[in-house]
């Protein structure tokens, strides 16, 4: 946009010289250099929009202080109407309004100062005729510009909804990933403790030191399948390395007595038989439950809510539903897509959404290779 302004503007400033020396304009000199001004001036018609207009305006006036008629040019009447044009477009309204106004006084000005000098003659209808083409560009400009800044606001919006949406991404992926890294280092300091248990077995009763090294290997092969997850993820920054277990599903039960105690009414109920899951998987399932019971703490107020947690062969389903009022996701929230970002890592499914017979549910499918 900036060149074809560029080119624009040297191309009625060329012409307008053109004009000056064609028409043997005087002062020739001063003439020119008048144009050269107020046509270079439109390069920034989009980004001075108002001062363009007075430069040309100011223009205007001068050549008619110097006696040239604003009837004798026809590139300076483009000028002006490309003036006209950009301050209606490219301004606010109101400024846009009183830009207008200043140009067409300008004009207006101009016209007096001919007839003062006797350069030229106007009847009275020719002032209002005048102006009112002067300004059909700018207010052509005007709605033209409303609807371009409605779009580019829609699309700025859209765009800063999105950004915020990828940042919020990144940050619960780089979280999830100092979690995974504090369930590795936890497995690391176990299968230590547990090899170092296997060392004094061995020493007086070696029969019974099969049993460490069995839990040393199912905790390195759950550590690597931890790490294969961790794996590709970055983290942003090299936080100290916390030893203590990170909570799983057998702390729900605490979970759901502090949702209680804060107004919540909520039944934690299981389905299946339990058996133990990876702990990349344990610490999900706990962190989808518990931004479930916040949201709906904090959307359905003193509502029921149910917690389910459905224990199949090969996957765990936690389901959290809740009684208040139906409530779509919120573009600017990232509760949910935490979830969704979570449940992603285990090639699971996430699904979140109003239900029909009232309420707000949330259900997480995660999967995992056997038990551990």
């Amino acid at each position: 946009m900036r060149k074809l302004d560029v080119v624009l503007a040297a191309s009625l400033s060329a012409a307008m010289v053109f004009e000056v020396v064609a028409e043997h304009l005087h002062p020739e000199a001063a003439s020119a250099a008048l144009m050269i001004v107020g046509g270079g001036a439109l390069a920034w018609r989009r980004t001075y929009p108002i001062l363009v207009g007075a430069t040309v305006g100011g223009m205007g006036v001068l050549q008619a202080a110097f006696g040239m008629s604003l009837h004798t040019a026809v590139a300076p009447v483009i000028a002006l109407l490309v003036a006209s044009w950009s301050i209606g477009a490219y301004e606010e309204r109101l400024r846009a309004v009183l830009g207008l106004a200043l140009l067409v006084c300008a004009v207006w000005l101009s016209m007096g100062i001919d007839v003062l000098r006797g350069t030229d003659r106007y009847t009275p209808t020719d002032v209002p005729w005048i102006g009112m083409l002067l300004l059909l560009p700018g207010v052509l400009g005007i709605l033209f510009g409303s609807r371009t800044r409605r779009l580019r606001e829609a699309e700025a919006r859209a765009l800063h909804l999105e950004l915020e949406r990828r940042e919020a991404i990144a940050e619960e992926r780089a979280r999830i990933a100092r979690e995974l890294h504090d369930v590795i280092a936890h497995s690391v300091s176990v299968m230590t403790v547990q090899a170092g248990a296997a060392e004094e077995m061995l020493k007086v009763d070696p029969a019974r030191a099969a049993e460490p090294v069995r839990a040393v290997q199912e905790t390195g092969r759950q550590a690597l399948v931890e790490m294969k997850r961790l794996v590709g993820m970055l983290r942003e920054h090299d936080d100290e390395i916390g030893l203590a277990p990170q909570p799983g599903v057998a702390d729900l039960e605490r979970l759901v007595a502090r949702m209680r105690d804060a107004g919540l009414r909520v039944e934690l109920r299981i389905e299946g038989t339990p058996c133990p899951v990876p702990m990349g998987v344990d610490l999900s399932a706990y962190r989808v439950v518990q931004e479930a019971l916040t949201n709906a703490l904090k959307h359905a107020g003193a509502a029921a809510a149910l917690v389910t947690l459905r224990y199949g062969e090969r996957d765990l389903t936690v389901e959290v539903t809740d009684e208040g009022p139906g409530r779509a996701e919120q573009p600017g929230g990232h509760g949910l897509i935490g979830m969704r970002e979570r449940v992603g890592i285990f090639g699971g499914t996430f699904e979140a959404g109003p239900r029909e017979s009232g309420g707000f549910a949330v259900r997480a499918l995660l999967p995992f290779e056997g038990t551990v």
